[in-house]
């Protein structure tokens, strides 16, 4: 339509320029592009308003449209709900070399140790919860319990429940995770046979680092329940324990690991009805220390398949008695090296004092030599041999051992 607007007027100023013809041609001719040129300069900045216009108008509508809003009920999926469960089976066959005694724990014979159904979920944002239930011929056993918030302040995270306390290391360890078949000779003598599993409460603190790469520490308070070194069922009254862990990169290949333990808890039974009697023992103490080292190397382009391992413990205890006192020594080392993807092979030696009074010329010892091949991430094989002696060994033990440990679940092998 412009267009023919155009056309039109400039017909007309042909038709008005004929009048004028006694006008020089050159002049009509620019006097005619002048206003062509007005005219063009005009339709375009009306056609450039247009669109501005409609712009404005699109705009308008979307600010006008709702947004729609969508409703969320807070609850999880079913799939969210449901916790990841994990079995994994613990069985073995023994051989006494030594001679034809036996007893009822120590016999040659094929074994199944345990059944762990392993628990695991997220409940929120904010904590998780972990729970190991044991299976044994002996019955069910409730092996760990706990709820863990990872922030309740910058850097600190808190456990409430049942759990392997972190004295050391390997102590914090479930028993078909170890790195042998049983737990080092030290720490069942002074910690007792299941070592320390007690219920309460456990503050992780992730410090600034000060003479490390990175520090850990580690603060637990719980209840006394521990029978060899504490008050056993009489737990009200509290111990009290503290890790400080320190990491080291030694090299691109290699960390460095040491970690210092002290434990604080009453034997006494101080309070307690036996029987319409009241107990008024006086307070006894027991203080416990320890000290772990682990030496890990594993080639950055070959971690898959060769690494070496160098891990050493000590316990130290010191219980109060009503006539007397416990002071007992003891701990472990060991190396282990990854021949390739599946086969390890290491050597234990264990060495402590009898948990006794009058035990500083008293000592068992123990060199326990073993190999592992893992069938798969779900199945592993160990071939152990441990030769147990001492001065409270009247006969050195042989025990030949082969152990299978298998995992079904998303946890495959977790130590804790």
């Amino acid at each position: 339509m412009k267009k023919k607007i155009l056309y039109l007027s400039v017909f007309i100023l042909l038709a008005t320029s004929l009048p004028f013809a006694q006008e020089s041609d050159s002049t009509k001719i620019t006097q005619l592009e002048e206003r062509i040129k007005k005219l063009e300069e005009k339709i375009e900045q009306d056609e450039l308003e247009k669109l501005l216009k409609e712009a404005e108008t699109v705009a308008n509508k979307k600010e006008e449209k709702k947004e729609t809003k969508e409703f969320k009920s807070g609850q999880r999926s079913l799939q969210a709900i449901n916790p990841e469960i994990s079995v994994v089976g613990d069985l073995y066959g023994q051989y006494i070399a030594n001679d034809k005694s036996f007893t009822e724990d120590l016999r040659s014979g094929a074994y199944f140790r345990v059944l762990g159904l392993h628990l695991q979920s997220n409940l929120d944002p904010f904590s998780f919860t972990k729970a190991a239930i044991e299976l044994t011929p002996a019955g069910i056993e409730l092996g760990e319990a706990y709820l863990t918030w990872t922030k309740i302040f910058p850097g600190v995270g808190l456990t409430a429940g049942k759990f392997r306390q972190q004295f050391g290391v390997v102590n914090r360890w479930h028993v078909h995770a170890l790195d042998q078949f049983e737990f080092p000779l030290a720490l069942t003598t002074i910690l007792g046979e299941e070592g320390l599993n007690q219920i309460g409460l456990s503050f992780d603190w992730t410090m600034p680092s000060i003479i490390s790469n990175a520090n850990l520490l580690t603060l637990q308070i719980t209840n006394g329940q521990n029978e060899q070194l504490f008050s056993g069922d009489m737990f009200s009254f509290p111990a009290g324990l503290l890790h400080l862990k320190n990491y080291w990169d030694l090299s691109r290949d290699t960390y460095l690991e040491l970690g210092l333990t002290g434990m604080l808890g009453k034997n006494n039974q101080r309070g307690y009805y036996d029987e319409g009697n009241l107990i008024l023992e006086e307070s006894r103490l027991t203080a416990l220390g320890g000290l772990d080292l682990t030496v890990f190397w594993e080639p950055l382009n070959q971690a898959r398949y060769h690494s070496l391992l160098w891990r050493t413990e000590f316990y130290y205890a010191n219980k109060e008695l009503l006539n007397g006192r416990i002071k007992a020594f003891g701990g472990y080392s060991y190396l282990e090296y990854k021949l390739d993807l599946q086969w390890q092979v290491g050597t234990r030696l264990d060495y402590t004092q009898p948990f006794e009074t009058n035990n500083s010329s008293k000592n068992i010892w123990q060199i326990v030599p073993y190999i592992s091949w893992w069938q798969s991430n779900w199945v592993r094989f160990r071939l152990q041999y441990n030769y147990l002696n001492g001065t409270e060994v009247p006969t050195a033990q042989n025990i030949i051992r082969l152990q299978i440990v298998f995992a079904a679940g998303p946890h495959k092998h977790d130590r804790y």
